[in-house]
C-alpha cells in the first residue's frame, strides 16, 4: 500500500465546531496507521478555537514524542502577536521545529490586508514555510490580493469544493509557489484536469481528520486516471519535498 503524508490533521476537542470523534494522540496514531499515513502535518484546536499561542504550545508538548509529526503554528500579525518581533518568531518556529504555519483570519480577527499582514507575509515568503489558508475563512479576492503582493509565497488552499476550479485555476497558472489540498477538492476528472493543466507536483495529500475521512481522498488519489509515479507525489513526495525545504 501506498504510503502518504497527510498535510491537514487537526488535534484536540474542538470548542466553535464540536465533535465527539475528536483527535487525541492515540487516536491520531490508529488513523495514521489504519491508512498508511506515514508523517502529517499537525495543528491544534486551541489554536484555532481558544488562543492561537496557547494552542501552539499545547501542539508543541502532545506531539514532542513523535517524529513524524510536524507542528502547523497559528500565527498572528506581529502588531497584535505575543511574540512581537521577527527575530524571536524566527528562534521560535526554530526551536519548536514548525514546517507550516496557518491563518484563521475571520476568527482571530484581523484583516489579510498589505497594511495588516504585509510585513508577515514577506517574513513567510523570506523562509519558504508552507501557509495554509482557507478561502472560506477570507474570501478569494483577499487570496488573489495576497498573491498579487507576494508572488513567491508558498500558499497551500485548504477547505476547498469541487466547484471551485474557476478561482484555482487562474492562481495555479499565474504563481508557481500556489498549492491545493485534495480532501475537499473531490470532483469528476479533477485530478486528471489537475495534472493535464499543471503537473501533479502542486496537489498535495491532505484528511481534514477529524472533520473528514481520509479514505475517500486516497480512494481519489488511487483511481485517478494518471501515472503511478504522480500519484507517489501528490500522496507523499510533493509535502515532503516541501518541508525539506523550509528554511529556519
Amino acid at each position: 500500500m501506498r504510503g502518504y503524508f497527510d498535510f491537514n490533521i487537526m488535534i484536540g476537542k474542538p470548542t466553535i465546531d464540536p465533535l465527539n470523534n475528536w483527535l487525541n494522540i492515540d487516536r491520531l496514531k490508529e488513523e495514521m496507521s489504519r491508512f498508511n499515513i506515514k508523517k502529517a502535518l499537525v495543528y491544534h484546536s486551541y489554536s484555532r478555537d481558544y488562543d492561537a499561542y496557547f494552542g501552539n504550545e499545547r501542539l508543541t508538548e502532545e506531539i514532542k514524542n513523535f517524529p513524524n509529526l510536524y507542528a502547523t503554528w497559528a500565527i498572528l500579525p506581529i502588531d497584535i502577536s505575543p511574540i512581537d518581533t521577527f527575530d524571536r518568531l524566527l528562534e521560535e518556529l526554530k526551536i519548536h521545529n514548525v514546517k507550516a504555519v496557518r491563518f484563521f483570519p475571520d476568527l482571530h480577527n484581523f484583516l489579510l490586508e498589505e497594511e495588516v499582514v504585509g510585513d508577515l507575509l514577506s517574513f513567510l515568503e523570506g523562509v519558504k514555510i508552507p501557509v495554509l489558508i482557507s478561502p472560506n475563512s477570507t474570501g478569494w479576492k483577499d487570496i488573489y490580493n495576497m498573491l498579487r503582493n507576494h508572488p513567491n509565497i508558498r500558499l497551500i488552499l485548504i477547505d476547498l469544493t469541487y466547484r471551485q476550479s474557476s478561482y484555482i485555476f487562474p492562481l495555479l497558472k499565474r504563481y508557481k509557489n500556489v498549492y491545493i489540498e485534495l480532501s475537499g477538492y473531490i470532483t469528476f476528472l479533477g485530478i486528471e484536469t489537475m495534472y493535464r493543466k499543471f503537473g501533479g507536483e502542486r496537489m498535495l495529500f491532505g484528511s481534514n481528520l477529524p472533520y473528514k475521512n481520509p479514505g475517500s481522498t486516497i480512494f481519489y488519489i488511487e483511481k485517478a486516471d494518471i501515472p503511478e509515479e504522480v500519484k507517489d507525489y501528490i500522496a507523499y513526495k510533493n509535502a515532503d519535498r516541501l518541508i525539506q525545504k523550509v528554511d529556519l
